[in-house]
């Protein structure tokens, strides 16, 4: 099964003729489930699915902090995100699609990098149009978070509390707590809004 996430019935009709045409070439993807937001989907179809292509055009946490909720334990295949490059600039929304995406493709040249991805050619890999994260960022204020402070810290700026970030990772709500602090400390924050102030302070330097 294949997932499209768009609200944007014109990009539903291009990915709707890419897909026809690969499923006629290949069985790799038998069932084609379009949605507009990642809300709608239930846990079965994330399961099943080998490809799940999100159309983000738009800034929306809410629709990112779902897919971060739910991709350790339940989503197995791909997830390709398609997005704007001045998106991906802003280091909150980057962070998160980093964390969650196989490969990210730019609006520019979608057409063609989707349709070789599609028919698993040479260059299915992870691709990033744009990378920033987090240990990049560090490095130039000489902070280091450990690697599992980096690995939550997607998960907090989604603003998944506590004990959802427990329910997807695993850990005990006293070691999500106690990681969140120890992140707090080290970037000189107290709390979220704080976060978001600078991780945005870094933009462009």
């Amino acid at each position: 099964m294949i997932i499209i996430i768009s609200a944007n019935k014109f990009f539903i009709n291009g990915i709707r003729s890419l897909v026809n045409m690969t499923m006629s070439a290949q069985r790799r993807y038998s069932q084609t489930l379009f949605l507009d937001n990642i809300s709608d989907v239930n846990d079965k179809s994330l399961t099943i699915a080998r490809t799940i292509i999100v159309d983000y055009s738009h800034p929306d946490i809410q629709q990112l902090a779902a897919l971060l909720y739910r991709k350790k334990k339940i989503i197995h295949g791909d997830i390709v995100f398609v997005v704007k490059s001045e998106i991906l600039a802003d280091p909150v929304e980057n962070i998160i699609i980093n964390s969650i995406s196989t490969i990210v493709l730019d609006y520019i040249d979608v057409t063609q990098r989707l349709q070789k991805y599609l028919q698993n050619a040479s260059d299915h890999r992870c691709i990033k149009v744009f990378r920033k994260s987090i240990s990049s960022l560090d490095s130039r204020v000489n902070i280091k978070l450990t690697k599992q402070e980096d690995s939550l810290l997607p998960y907090i700026i989604s603003g998944l509390n506590n004990k959802k970030i427990a329910q997807a990772t695993d850990l005990s709500n006293m070691m999500i707590s106690h990681y969140r602090r120890n992140i707090y400390q080290k970037l000189n924050v107290r709390n979220i809004a704080g976060l978001y102030h600078f991780l945005h302070s870094l933009e462009g330097g």
